[in-house]
């Protein structure tokens, strides 16, 4: 129902205002577009931002346009007041820009709403489509405003040098609907046909992207923390009931190669009776050790590793043993691994406490037989930790040598997922907090490395 229009002062601006969708950018598309971003106090964001996201397919650009009077072709005739860009970043998850605008427009909320109104509606054509957003681990304002409107907040986690983000989501056309958007015309929201709740709501929406974003493009350090956090593209956000490969920045095409997910590794039941079975051996549980570089001798160092472990897994020795058996050929396979000659398999239990954490390591240099490394998680639903992440840089093998590459995928430890990774990699255990203490509240592992002949 189309709410009457309260005059405010961009109705009358707004109302010569269209919007126009770039499926492909015409070089006096380009030019308005480098025009717009000059005058918005960011022309760098074009050549850095835009295009190289419009290039790589799978984008489009929504821009509210005022067409010059005389004459309304050629250059200079689109003068492009607002502009917002949607990015594909996994299949049906969509990251979307703040809405962009020039200093004059800051506080026109009727036409930030419509710009986003569109990009929505064609977004939401999918009924599957999502809206991604990262959002700083402790951002208040960020948080509260975007629960609001509909999004949750995942446990996907994204690392940069400066924060750790989480990611937040809700599907297009929920959104649409939650802004107050759903029933009314673009034309009557750019003319202010918005009741006081869906003004207010939208306003706060959009400031807040906005705001919240502006630190990262206008810093020139990566280690400034961006309360919203841009979406790389071909990082892996799960949906409910996906299988989550965790996240990272990783090429699109070599997400296989890292670390490879099997979701439900365990029966509910088998994953209930293992937390009994090592909460029950709680006072077997030792200080993890390590083995320093030139030595063969294991020490306690928690410069480098704190936590707890258990050797052995009593009667579930034989049961993990027999899954990693049925799941390995068509992991190694995914993970483009080289067939080799199975031989033992090592099992042991990690209890990670408050502050525990596992530094950069890997598991072999080649001088064992170690091909393959087993991770599974699990802990006490309601989880009562957080952090924890597995974080895993990827190697190659180089005339004989080991050599890191820049890519690396984060994993979020999620009851019942078992991931695999070549022994190599350098891989890390990101700090863990329990705020209980609980030795039950902790952040369970089963680890285990898979040996050739």
């Amino acid at each position: 129902m189309t709410q009457p229009i309260r005059r405010d002062s961009f109705t009358d601006r707004n109302g010569g205002t269209r919007i126009e969708i770039f499926d492909e950018l015409s070089d006096t598309a380009k030019a308005a577009l480098h025009a717009f971003f000059r005058r918005a106090g960011a022309s760098h964001l074009m050549d850095e931002v835009v295009l190289p996201l419009f290039c790589d397919g799978d984008s489009q650009v929504f821009a509210a346009v005022r067409d010059r009077p005389w004459p309304p072709w050629g250059l200079g005739a689109r003068n492009i007041v607002a502009v917002l860009q949607t990015h594909l970043v996994s299949d049906g998850c969509w990251g979307l820009s703040p809405v962009h605008v020039a200093d004059e427009d800051l506080t026109n909320v009727g036409l930030c709403a419509a710009l986003y109104k569109e990009a929505l509606e064609t977004l939401a054509v999918d009924p599957n489509a999502e809206v991604h957003y990262l959002i700083s681990e402790h951002s208040r304002l960020a948080d509260v405003t975007l629960r609001r409107v509909g999004f949750e907040r995942t446990e996907d986690v994204f690392l940069t040098e400066a924060a750790r983000y989480f990611t937040y989501r809700v599907p297009a056309g929920e959104l649409l609907t939650n802004l107050g958007l759903a029933e009314t015309d673009t034309i009557d929201v750019l003319a202010g046909a918005m009741d006081d709740e869906v003004f207010e709501r939208n306003a706060a929406f959009h400031s807040v992207i906005y705001l919240g974003s502006r630190a990262e493009w206008v810093a020139d350090r990566v280690t400034i923390a961006s309360e919203v956090a841009r979406l790389v593209r071909g990082g892996h956000y799960s949906k409910p009931a996906g299988v989550p490969t965790g996240t990272g920045r990783f090429e699109r095409d070599a997400i296989a190669e890292v670390a490879q997910g099997v979701r439900e590794f365990l029966t509910d039941q088998e994953h209930s009776e293992l937390l009994d079975y090592v909460l029950s051996r709680e006072s077997e549980f030792t200080a993890a050790r390590i083995n320093q570089s030139g030595t063969n001798t294991p020490v306690v160092d928690e410069r480098v590793r704190s936590s707890l472990v258990l050797d052995g897994l009593g009667h579930f020795e034989t049961r993990f043993t027999a899954r990693i058996k049925e799941q390995l050929e068509e992991v190694r396979a995914r993970l483009n691994h080289p067939a080799f000659p199975l031989g033992r398999i090592e099992l042991q239990v990690t209890a990670n406490g408050d502050r525990d954490y596992f530094g950069m390591h890997r598991d072999t240099d080649g001088g064992d037989t170690r091909e393959l490394t087993f991770v599974y998680f699990f802990n006490a639903e309601p989880r009562q930790f957080s952090g924890g992440e597995l974080r895993i840089f990827e190697t190659v093998l180089e005339d004989g040598r080991v050599i890191p590459t820049e890519r690396s995928q984060t994993i979020v430890p999620r009851a019942n997922l078992a991931m695999f990774f070549p022994s190599r990699h350098d891989h890390e255990v990101l700090p863990i907090r329990v705020p209980t203490k609980a030795f039950a509240d902790s952040r369970f592992s089963v680890t285990g490395w898979i040996h050739r002949q």
